[in-house]
């Protein structure tokens, strides 16, 4: 009683095995293209991004950016990156002359 399953099993894999799909026919020629579609709602306005790149060792976005990227550059041993609240600075002193910082901010 219970070995009947695979001879059912067997008989019904062997069924399907045999099926497969009929010969392709070949294509008919290509239509014509059809008329243009309406024309689209304008989309929606992209991020604006500033790069603000001082003489100085220090920068701030405007109250209404954010800050998304920053770098120094300049001679150091260490690398002088200082994250701000809405800006950076590059070493401890933000009077350096030897140092340099540049942001890149995005409206909020």
């Amino acid at each position: 009683m219970r070995g009947w399953w695979i001879p059912v099993t067997l008989a019904g894999a062997l069924a399907l095995a045999g099926c497969s799909d009929a010969p392709k026919e070949s294509k008919g020629d290509k239509g014509d293209p059809g008329p243009p579609g309406p024309k689209g709602d304008p989309g929606v306005a992209g991020t604006t991004l500033r790069v603000v790149a001082p003489q100085s060792s220090t920068a701030s976005c405007q109250t209404d950016e954010i800050m998304i990227s920053a770098y120094c550059t300049g001679t150091f041993t260490n690398y002088p990156l200082v994250p701000l609240t809405s800006g950076a600075r590059c070493g401890a002193n933000p009077n350096s002359t030897t140092l340099r910082v540049t942001i890149v901010c995005a409206k909020r």
